[in-house]
């Protein structure tokens, strides 16, 4: 049996929103809500959000395809 072990890139939500949007950039408070719906790979460790940047890269936009490629 082989295992897959899935690594995680981690980016600090701020620094996501810096360097993934150009102005007007949303504001924190958006982004974390977009974290909290799901709309965003992220994950909440103690009280600060990080975006699991490999996730975000091989979404699709369409939420069936994406929730697919998750379980496989």
């Amino acid at each position: 049996m082989k295992l897959k072990i899935r690594t995680m890139a981690l980016l600090e939500l701020s620094t996501w929103i810096s360097t993934r949007f150009e102005n007007p950039r949303p504001s924190k408070r958006t982004a974390q809500h977009w974290c909290v719906s799901g709309a965003v790979p992220a994950k909440k460790i103690g009280n600060k959000w990080f975006v699991d940047t490999d996730a975000e890269q091989l979404e699709t936009g369409n939420d069936l395809v994406d929730q697919v490629l998750r379980a496989g």
